[in-house]
């Protein structure tokens, strides 16, 4: 495979994926050996937005005539534009037809774009970059809150972690999920977040109140899901009166207190379904949901889908012939 570096790219964009790929190589549970190639747009040292610089492999340029099953671009907080990166635009609209897969991570996405891949396609890209994203690309469809998106044989990631989550997917589809696991073990990741969540978690922005009433409360709240998180009980805790404390939340939040507390419970709910064998029972018990009818409501609220079939879905990921076109929902 190949990995394209623009200079600016954030060493994580790029080291992310050469590690996970790396890792997966040395599993002893994989049946694939990847052979990775670090690709820059221009000769000359790459260097990367914390002024580490790296030699590449190979150079965008005519005598580029290698065919790779997976090309990745990394993103650069230099956008590159269409007029400044001709040499690797030309080089990936005459690769693309080759390549079982094309990924970007972060505003890799606009050089694929600008290359005409992502014409008419759903793609994804980092939250800072999505309006420019989208006046650029009126032909591309954004999905403005989402980690990573496959669409046919093209891949987009939001950049950061959530690249290294879109290459343990890849992982996972050509070697199986032993390997993908091994690989989130060595890299010391918790676990392998699906491609529709949104790019901040509830828990982050829990974390990120201002209001030290509220944020005391939330810190509280978040390692004690299964009390009671009643308007009531919360406001006694932070001091305040019900309507002071429903008011000043709502100007923190944007949303209801009883309407975040739903969205940790899912979250945490999400979370012991991919990563322990809980029953679901359980699971509604342990974050303060009491049964699982309502825990059931609230995931289909949530994600559009029964915690059962989550699960399932989590457990056994979808024949590779019916990844066509969709919008990655694990």
């Amino acid at each position: 495979m190949g990995i394209v570096v623009v200079n600016g790219a954030n060493a994580i964009d790029f080291m992310g994926p050469i590690d996970a790929f790396n890792e997966a190589s040395r599993s002893s549970t994989t049946p694939v050996s990847y052979k990775v190639d670090l690709i820059a747009a221009t000769s000359g040292p790459i260097v990367g937005s914390s002024g580490v610089r790296m030699l590449s492999d190979k150079v965008i340029g005519p005598e580029l005539d290698t065919s790779y099953d997976t090309i990745l671009v990394a993103g650069s907080h230099e956008l590159q534009l269409a007029e400044a990166n001709q040499p690797l635009i030309d080089w990936l609209v005459r690769s693309a037809p080759s390549a079982r897969r094309i990924c970007a991570t972060c505003t890799g996405t606009f050089v694929l774009a600008s290359a005409g891949l992502l014409d008419r396609r759903r793609a994804a890209t980092h939250r800072d970059y999505t309006g420019q994203f989208s006046a650029m690309f009126p032909k591309v469809h954004v999905e403005s809150d989402r980690l990573f998106v496959r669409d046919g044989s093209y891949y987009t990631a939001v950049g950061g972690t959530a690249g290294i989550d879109l290459c343990l997917y890849l992982i996972e589809n050509d070697c199986g999920r032993p390997t993908s696991l091994d690989v989130a073990r060595m890299l010391v990741i918790f676990l392998r977040r699906p491609g529709n969540q949104p790019q901040i978690s509830e828990f982050l922005k829990a974390q990120s109140i201002r209001n030290n009433q509220i944020s005391h409360v939330m810190d509280w709240a978040l390692t004690n899901l299964d009390a009671d998180l009643s308007i009531d009980a919360l406001a006694k805790r932070a001091a305040m009166s019900p309507r002071n404390f429903s008011r000043a939340f709502m100007d923190e939040m944007m949303t209801t207190p009883a309407r975040f507390v739903e969205s940790i419970r899912v979250e945490a709910a999400r979370i012991l379904l991919e990563t322990t064998p809980l029953s679901i029972q359980q699971i509604s018990h342990r974050i303060g949901f009491g049964n699982p009818a309502n825990m059931r409501r609230a995931f289909v609220r949530a994600f559009q889908t029964p915690p059962a079939e989550y699960r399932h879905n989590v457990e056994r990921p979808m024949p590779r012939a019916e990844y066509t076109n969709f919008l990655e929902a694990d």
